[in-house]
């Protein structure tokens, strides 16, 4: 029986490992507070949430 620490990553874990580890501790501040945690995982499922929406440009009528 394979403990958490000998299984495989998930293709998602592994994005959001490179995801996090891109940002800067700036970027990385902001999105654990989106998230409203200290936890990385919970600042990618933020991301994954919210990040398209934030990089859309945004239109005015």
């Amino acid at each position: 029986m394979q403990n958490e620490h000998d299984r495989e990553r998930t293709p998602d874990e592994t994005a959001g490992m490179v995801w996090w580890n891109s940002l800067t501790e700036a970027n990385r501040a902001a999105w654990l507070a989106r998230a409203g945690s200290a936890l990385p995982a919970d600042a990618w499922v933020a991301y994954k949430r919210l990040g398209d929406v934030e990089r859309q440009p945004r239109t005015i009528n």
